[in-house]
């Protein structure tokens, strides 16, 4: 008990004594003076530092050309003279003749492909077209014919045989009636996707074509223009205009003489054009023969004779049961061509832009050749053949 009252003790002496430190202490604040307040100071702001940016490079000055350097305003190209419409409507635009009825002009182009194996000549109605084609066959054993017609009615065109690549190149040049029977698959589809010609396969338009006994599946094929033209009114298909067309005048050129051309197209289909001065045309024989029409008995013959050069291409396009592929024959572009007639012969150029329309011949100097008012041979010469003129 005396311990821990002597505990007791100790604690209220030390609780006594600060409460009199803390008295004193109180007593000292209450009797200080009061400090001046001090003054408020407004608050200023260090503005945001600018940066200076470095100096922007001075461009060099521009060096003067040397006179060769200096620029040299480009003339614009002179563009390719496309032919116009015969301004006399009586004019066939691809015969440069009057025509005996000018109605019949504003209808379709008819251009009909035409076989020409040995055994199916004469073939009949080839010697009345304007204009005709003749082409190296894939296989290269014979040629074909895509014959063009405007004005006459002929009465039978024998035999209708089937179309070619040529056939994409040579029919949008006359907006014409492709007439034809069947095509290989990939050509009857590149056919079937061209927006520029009337495709009239005769496995689809059965309609103006018929068969002829006495021949074989080669020969026996055959249409007639007006049974052609009836077909294309039927089905909305035939024009209302003229075509554009070619260039013609009657006066002779000059040029080297030709009075003959022998073309070695395959042994069965070599060609030959003798110059008749009387007739003022050439004549056609073939395999040594003069070329008849079976529906006149007489000799092929026009005014004009054309050897087109162009590059015959390979391709991969199966066109018969003997693996024979099809010839790309280019027809867009330009190139070398001879235009013979009033027996002698003129160096041109062929020329057909990319954009289409009829190929044209032109002198070297750019100017337009006119052919003579009649018919028209065009020719398509491989580049390496060697065609054979003399006067």
């Amino acid at each position: 008990m005396a311990l821990f009252s002597n505990e007791r003790f100790h604690r209220q002496g030390v609780y006594a004594a600060f409460a009199l430190g803390a008295a004193l202490l109180l007593l000292v604040g209450c009797h200080s003076p009061t400090p001046a307040p001090t003054p408020t100071v407004a608050r200023t702001y260090t503005p945001k530092p600018t940066f200076t940016p470095y100096p922007t490079a001075t461009p060099p000055p521009t060096a003067t050309p040397w006179p060769s350097e200096t620029p040299v305003p480009t003339a614009p190209p002179t563009p390719t003279v496309l032919p116009t419409a015969t301004p006399d409507p009586s004019i066939n635009p691809l015969s440069g003749k009057r025509a005996e009825d000018p109605s019949k002009l504003a209808r379709r182009v008819l251009a009909v492909r035409i076989g020409n194996d040995p055994e199916i000549r004469p073939q009949e109605g080839l010697g009345q077209a304007e204009i005709v084609y003749e082409e190296v066959m894939d296989g290269w054993m014979v040629t074909r014919f895509t014959a063009i017609y405007l004005e006459r009615d002929v009465e039978r065109l024998r035999p209708i045989r089937s179309a070619r690549l040529s056939s994409l190149a040579i029919a949008p040049q006359y907006d014409a009636a492709l007439v034809h029977s069947g095509a290989s698959d990939k050509i009857r589809w590149l056919i079937s996707q061209a927006k520029d010609f009337v495709d009239l396969d005769e496995y689809f338009n059965p309609g103006p074509y018929g068969i002829l006994a006495g021949y074989d599946w080669r020969g026996r094929m055959y249409t007639s223009v007006p049974a052609v033209h009836a077909y294309l009114a039927k089905k909305g298909l035939e024009r209302t205009s003229p075509i554009s067309g070619y260039t013609f005048s009657e006066a002779a050129p000059q040029g080297q003489p030709a009075q003959s051309i022998h073309i070695p197209y395959p042994r069965t289909c070599a060609v030959d054009w003798v110059y008749d001065g009387a007739k003022g045309r050439y004549l056609r024989s073939v395999q040594g023969k003069p070329h008849v029409d079976g529906l006149t008995g007489e000799q092929i013959g026009a005014e004009n004779v054309i050897l087109l050069y162009t590059e015959h291409k390979k391709t991969d396009i199966v066109e018969d049961t003997l693996g024979s592929t099809a010839i790309d024959i280019v027809l867009t572009g330009s190139g070398r061509a001879q235009l013979c007639r009033d027996g002698v012969v003129q160096e041109v150029r062929w020329e057909r832009p990319a954009s289409g329309g009829l190929i044209q011949y032109y002198d070297a100097a750019g100017n337009l050749v006119p052919l003579k008012p009649g018919q028209t041979w065009i020719q398509l010469v491989p580049t390496d053949y060697q065609v054979e003129i003399k006067g």
